[in-house]
């Protein structure tokens, strides 16, 4: 059975201050505790270069880069950081350009920003043909809106939340729907919904470590090793057997990132 956690941010404070060994101990015990492969992914520039790092050293580990709608208020000139972003890019492990997107959840949030960041980082995509990472919290017609102007970037849309009439879309559009514990939640009508309508070969799983953990871990660190109760989540939706699942989302993994 092979799991692929296809986003985690294993170099988050978080993790370096709670866990014994820090990053690296931290990964360490994610891949001897049944996880094949984690994405460990960038948000700004300095914590793309970590992942950079991470992936040069640990042969599972891949990274991706781009500048989180969180983030830009780091970045003021968004030419000159796109620039040191594309360097980044060109790195062999990189195998994406995420995560990027529209975050509306905090009301003082710079919505014009984040929308040129975005449309910016969705161009260089574009121009470098590379899958993208999509982040989109309450921001699901402006992320759309967006993702129907570049019908040549395709990627991934991670811890998804929206509709299943969405995901349809985005289905029909190239996209990989990506999911993360809040489906194991009694409440989630919208992921379990747009799980139940979802391609086999177009499901991923995620942990987002080290947040959203899923039942039974909410409250705590969350970790690469809980994806599995995310594959379980989607075997029972499906009808499907964990092992089964778990191989399909692998697959699907390498097949996005483009790994041989």
């Amino acid at each position: 059975m092979k799991l692929f956690d296809t986003h985690a941010h294993c170099d988050d404070m978080r993790i370096q201050n709670e866990f014994e060994g820090g990053t690296r101990g931290y990964i360490r015990h994610q891949l001897e505790n049944g996880v094949v492969n984690i994405v460990n992914i960038g948000t700004n520039l300095d914590n793309s270069k970590v992942s950079i790092g991470l992936c040069e050293e640990f042969d599972e580990v891949y990274a991706s880069c781009g500048i989180h709608p969180y983030d830009i208020r780091f970045y003021d000139d968004i030419d000159a950081t796109l620039l040191s972003l594309e360097e980044l890019l060109s790195h062999k492990k990189v195998v994406a350009l995420g995560e990027i997107g529209l975050d509306y959840h905090y009301e003082d949030s710079d919505y014009k920003k984040q929308m040129d960041f975005f449309i910016k980082q969705m161009e260089l995509a574009k121009r470098l043909d590379i899958p993208v990472i999509i982040h989109d919290r309450d921001a699901h017609g402006d992320c759309m809106d967006v993702i129907r102007r570049f019908p040549e970037v395709t990627g991934i849309f991670h811890s998804y939340s929206g509709s299943a009439e969405m995901a349809r879309e985005l289905i029909e559009r190239g996209w990989y729907i990506s999911f993360s514990g809040p489906i194991t939640y009694k409440n989630a009508k919208k992921p379990k919904e747009a799980c139940a309508i979802c391609p086999l070969d177009r499901i991923l799983i995620e942990t987002d470590a080290p947040y959203l953990p899923p039942t039974p871990y909410r409250g705590q660190m969350n970790h690469p090793c809980y994806v599995i109760k995310t594959a379980e989540e989607i075997a029972s939706i499906k009808g499907l057997t964990l092992e089964e699942i778990a191989n399909i989302t692998y697959e699907n993994a390498t097949k996005v990132y483009r790994i041989k």
